[in-house]
């Protein structure tokens, strides 16, 4: 990120280092320049389902997850629904925590709380040798959400989200200067039924928009990572034929980013056996993850779920550390 501020703390370069690689993936056509967003965790995915489809679920019954992807997919949700997301990266672990609501006639409602945790570092003393502090690197969002559905066919919903980027310190910190960095954002969608076999679903969703985030001062306030996605989902027909109790679901989506590059392709496959066991299959582009392949495995047995997805490519996996997601849920 392009910030200018002077004589910045070893804490904020600590800060801005760790963001540092999240930009490989959304600058690999600006000309070697740096991303000028801000809040660049935004586009690192969260759900195990949505990552095993490559991303590509802007379209696609992703049950709560749709929290973090399109939030018209909430709608058509009739349980209650309670879900713990864990990722680890090279960089940061995240845990989100979930909750949908169906309200009858009203529509549905969710909200979520998010945790990005890059570790944390010893402030030493003068010399070095001593122990004096601890720095703490975290990112947030709280958000909520709500969502309807307009006749048979149509379904929409809107995310408020409070987003913020912290340093603290603790102990004798006299050499680091805490901060923290908050902004507002929303993401609107729409999904469609647009066939009479109820099997095409078309998608799109504007996520993080909003006012920059100012580190600061005004003139070196960072821009969101706005995206727009478009996309769509199919019920592959007469595959119960080869394999019985079997459904194939496909989707595929575009990702505009206007501020860098040119659109990312998106697309995924699911094998539903007996309504229980799922297998995901992804490739993709643009992930704040780095990653350009994805694989995930799923189970379910009553309300209980629970997802698993692992990344392939990018600085995460070649440092060795795959991006791994881990999603348990309860519908009730």
């Amino acid at each position: 990120m392009q910030r200018r501020v002077p004589q910045l703390t070893r804490a904020v370069w600590i800060a801005l280092l760790c963001t540092v690689p999240f930009l490989a993936p959304v600058a690999a056509s600006a000309q070697g320049s740096v991303s000028p967003e801000g809040a660049l965790f935004l586009l690192v995915p969260v759900g195990a389902s949505a990552v095993g489809l490559g991303q590509a679920v802007v379209a696609s019954d992703i049950g709560g997850e749709s929290l973090w992807a399109n939030p018209a997919g909430i709608a058509r949700m009739t349980q209650t629904e309670l879900s713990i997301n864990h990722s680890q990266t090279i960089i940061a672990t995240g845990d989100a925590l979930n909750l949908v609501v169906p309200a009858g006639k009203a529509g549905v409602i969710g909200a979520t709380a998010y945790l990005v945790n890059y570790g944390q570092q010893d402030e030493t003393d003068a010399t070095g040798s001593s122990v004096i502090g601890t720095i703490y690197l975290r990112d947030y969002v709280v958000a909520a959400t709500y969502a309807a559905t307009f006749g048979s066919r149509i379904s929409a919903g809107v995310t408020y989200k409070f987003v913020q980027e912290r340093v603290d310190c603790s102990g004798a910190c006299v050499n680091v200067a805490a901060f923290s960095a908050s902004t507002n954002a929303v993401d609107i969608g729409v999904q469609a039924i647009v066939d009479k076999a109820r099997r095409l679903t078309l998608g799109f969703d504007i996520r993080d928009a909003g006012l920059k985030l100012q580190v600061n001062d005004a003139p070196q306030s960072d821009p969101l990572p706005t995206r727009i996605h478009l996309g769509a989902s199919y019920l592959v027909p007469n595959i119960e034929k080869s394999i019985p109790d079997a459904e194939l679901h496909v989707s595929a989506e575009v990702v505009e980013n206007f501020s860098l590059s040119a659109a990312a392709l998106r697309a995924g496959g699911e094998l539903v056996y007996k309504k229980t066991f799922f297998v995901r299959l992804g490739v993709l582009g643009g992930s704040g993850d780095g990653a350009s392949a994805a694989v995930g495995f799923g189970a379910r047995r009553g309300g209980l779920s629970i997802d698993f997805a692992r990344g392939f490519g990018g600085f995460s996996s070649d440092a060795g550390k795959p991006p791994t997601y881990l999603t348990l849920r309860y519908q009730f």
